[in-house]
């Protein structure tokens, strides 16, 4: 996810019960602090709908929309172990990217430094063409990694990959829609379309609650 270089201050009390179906609710909590270009860059943090502040791991694949601190959707979570979804209910149709873009997330825990990560976004951003370009990374080292990879890996290795994307990302007859949140990749194990779990008593109480004291930052393609 790319984002202009700003405070973001977010105090959140929020709970939400969603079905773990096929969509479910997400909330962005907060790019993180590492930045490069100009943007946040790395992982970044969020909830994923249900159970209650069941915490995220958010990862930018798409530099081409918006997204900001509070923003709540719905999201089609599409897992990666097969192309089931892709193209239809993603916004891009490229599975062999999608799981380089996968395997590139779980590279920035080793990062040494904000100029790797930097160039690991980069690449990522890149595997996904549009307008404006996306900055490029400093050579094509993690390109060339995650092609060898992903053509080594059997597809289970990708089953617990989701991409999570925007269920207002495509217009009535399937433009994009500019104004939909940016679509992520985020590691869930658990996750089941299958199931509906039945809300906690603690997490009506937060939904009752609701949202306390958002100062949320708009996230912008432009740089600083």
């Amino acid at each position: 996810m790319r984002s202009r270089i700003a405070a973001l201050a977010l105090t959140m009390s929020l709970g939400f019960a969603a079905p773990a179906s096929a969509s479910t609710q997400f909330t962005f909590l907060n790019a993180g602090t590492v930045t490069a270009f100009g943007y946040y860059v790395g992982q970044y943090a969020g909830y994923e709908g249900a159970p209650v502040n069941s915490n995220v791991v958010l990862n930018c694949v798409d530099f081409f929309h918006h997204i900001q601190a509070g923003d709540i959707w719905s999201a089609t979570l599409t897992s990666l172990g097969s192309s089931t979804g892709i193209g239809t209910d993603t916004r891009f149709n490229n599975l062999t990217a999608y799981r380089q873009a996968a395997w590139l997330t779980t590279q920035y825990a080793a990062a040494p430094n904000a100029a790797t990560v930097g160039d690991i976004q980069a690449t990522i951003w890149n595997l996904f063409p549009g307008s404006p370009t996306p900055p490029p990374p400093s050579s094509n080292s993690w390109l060339l990694a995650s092609q060898a990879y992903v053509a080594s890996a059997p597809a289970s290795a990708f089953q617990s990959y989701w991409v999570v994307t925007d269920v207002t990302a495509h217009l009535v007859g399937g433009a994009d829609n500019p104004a939909s949140v940016q679509e992520f990749i985020i590691y869930d194990d658990t996750f089941n379309p299958n199931v509906t779990p039945t809300p906690e008593p603690a997490t009506l109480l937060l939904v009752a609650t609701g949202i306390a004291g958002i100062a949320g930052v708009r996230i912008r393609r432009r740089k600083k």
